[in-house]
């Protein structure tokens, strides 16, 4: 875990950037798009491995629609997934 945080601001994090599931707008502070991020993976199954496309569309149904790149960069930078060196496969980090 890069960062850690209580649950009470995971919550307040949570409520304050999301509406009805969706990000209504992505935090400024690492920190914080860390902690969606980390509700965001929650989607996603251990050991099946995943397309850039799926990923994309899992991005595209929770963020803004010019969010989505910034936030698949994100999870390999935090560590949340894991791709091959081509860029075509994507599986869990946690």
């Amino acid at each position: 875990m890069r960062y850690q945080y209580t649950q009470q601001e995971k919550e307040n994090i949570v409520s304050n950037f999301m509406k009805n599931d969706k990000v209504t707008k992505v935090p400024a502070k690492e920190k914080k798009k860390y902690i969606l991020l980390a509700e965001f993976i929650t989607r996603f199954e251990q050991g099946k491995i995943y397309t850039e496309k799926e990923i994309n569309a899992e991005l595209l149904k929770v963020y803004p629609t010019g969010e989505y790149v910034e936030q698949r960069r994100y999870l390999i930078t935090f560590n949340f997934f894991k791709r091959s060196s081509d860029g075509n496969q994507y599986w869990l980090n946690i």
